[in-house]
């Protein structure tokens, strides 16, 4: 088993091939659209409402797995844990506060404090909670956070003010990452935004906000769908319309991000791509798996601190004439 997981984290590194060049040449594209797009304002929040009354409207439906219009995230969700399991046993094995010693083997985050944004009905934090971690999940809508918290209460799970049990604890409050930012700026060892900036406004203003809660010695997670043809013919044309796996106009291609603006973006905010995969979805087996194709679904960490040269993203994508 030992050599299995050897090979599976040899096999992402080999998935991942530097094309900062790239990058490099394209950062001054001050005439893309993306760039256009995402100029700095001076909001102070990236909720869109029209995206929050979206899944507000199905906040009942959250743990209906496998005929809800929330049955992808739930099967995506093993491989989102084991990709955040993976990454932060790597980054924290290399800091003062966490060794391998202390890692007990069925709770691996144990001792974490972990942000969820964006939270909804409280998937990914409650996988979190059960590998020990202490979890805030937090969710604009007031419709989710409610739903999280029924959740919390059915399934016994330990909340904040109780920390029996063998899983972490967890917390549900309805605010905007913004906000919280202000109030517990450095809070969190780990951030994460799973399948979030795509329903921002701004994306930047995100990243900031992203960049703000977490600790200098942290990690932040971010997953979403690539700009790009097949991005589109996936999430939209196929999931949404064809197989009607999420409902109609969940998804904005307008919002997606191409891995290298994602890096940007981030890089931007202050925070440094440590490594891409992407997230591929098996029809038949109806399973998610961890892969080297970024074109459509993918997942990032990221680190504080800033561009490096040799950053390593996927080649996926790359000689797409729209990013050149």
């Amino acid at each position: 088993q030992q050599q299995q997981q050897q090979q599976v984290q040899s096999g992402r590194k080999k998935r991942l091939d530097d094309f900062s060049r790239f990058i490099i040449n394209n950062k001054n594209n001050r005439s893309s659209s993306f760039f256009v797009a995402t100029r700095r304002t001076k909001t102070t929040t990236t909720v869109d409402t029209r995206e929050t009354k979206k899944f507000e409207q199905d906040a009942e439906l959250w743990w209906r797995e496998r005929d809800g219009p929330f049955g992808p995230l739930h099967s995506m969700n093993p491989v989102r844990c084991s990709f955040i399991k993976d990454e932060c046993a790597e980054h924290f094995s290399k800091t003062r506060r966490r060794t391998p010693t202390t890692v007990v083997d069925n709770r691996p985050l144990s001792g974490f404090r972990i942000l969820d944004v964006g939270c909804g009905g409280g998937l990914l934090s409650e996988s979190l909670s059960r590998l020990g971690a202490d979890v805030v999940g937090l969710d604009a809508g007031k419709a989710n956070v409610e739903a999280a918290k029924r959740r919390q209460k059915e399934s016994q799970l330990d909340d904040d003010d109780d920390s029996g049990g063998n899983n972490g604890k967890v917390k549900y409050i309805c605010d905007t990452a913004e906000d919280l930012g202000e109030k517990e700026p450095n809070s969190f060892d780990v951030v994460c935004a799973l399948e979030v900036i795509e329903h921002v406004t701004d994306p930047r203003v995100f990243a900031n906000a992203l960049r703000k809660l977490v600790k200098d010695d942290g990690l932040v997670f971010v997953s979403t769908i690539s700009k790009s043809m097949r991005g589109v013919l996936g999430a939209i044309v196929f999931a949404e319309r064809v197989a009607k796996m999420v409902p109609a106009g969940t998804h904005d291609a307008n919002k997606f991000l191409h891995p290298s603006e994602l890096a940007i973006v981030l890089e931007r905010a202050g925070l440094r791509t440590n490594t891409m995969a992407g997230m591929e979805y098996n029809l038949m087996t109806k399973q998610w798996k961890l892969t080297g194709d970024l074109g459509i679904n993918y997942i990032a960490s990221a680190t504080v601190g800033t561009f490096d040269e040799k950053l390593p993203l996927a080649q996926e994508d790359v000689h797409d004439k729209r990013y050149q």
